[in-house]
């Protein structure tokens, strides 16, 4: 009996999953890299019919649209095992710091940020945070 594959679709790609995509910068496709889902292109409530996910390529800065964010569709995104909370130290810390600089469209980074805090108050084991809240604050 054969078994087709599962098709990728963009609720198999949930707010903060870490994937590889190989982003776009000016009609050429670039290297693979890891980003971070922002969520569904069109925001939250476009999350069951949306087609594409909005990705962060956190490697190459702060979140700004069209350059390191980036909308794509399920079949472009691997996913990574691995999370927000068991990455590399420092590369979370670059993310935290990125985040502060950055902008999103539409204000679709909201949940992103918010998943960031829970992350930084795991990874300091403490159970109020307040000041993880300054830490990913975004400046838009």
């Amino acid at each position: 009996m054969l078994t087709t594959p599962h098709k990728r679709t963009v609720q198999d790609f949930p707010t903060a999953t870490l994937a590889l995509a190989a982003p776009w910068f000016r009609a050429h496709q670039l290297d693979t890299r890891p980003a971070l889902v922002v969520g569904p292109f069109g925001g939250p409530e476009c999350a069951d019919e949306a087609t594409m996910a909005v990705v962060w390529f956190f490697t190459m800065g702060a979140p700004e649209p069209g350059g390191s964010l980036q909308a794509m569709f399920p079949h472009e995104l691997t996913p990574i095992d691995d999370t927000l909370t068991t990455m590399h130290e420092d590369t979370f810390r670059d993310i935290v710091r990125s985040l502060r600089r950055g902008r999103f469209a539409y204000d679709d980074g909201g949940a992103l940020c918010d998943a960031v805090r829970r992350a930084w108050r795991e990874r300091a084991g403490l159970a109020d945070a307040d000041s993880a809240a300054r830490h990913t604050r975004r400046h838009n």
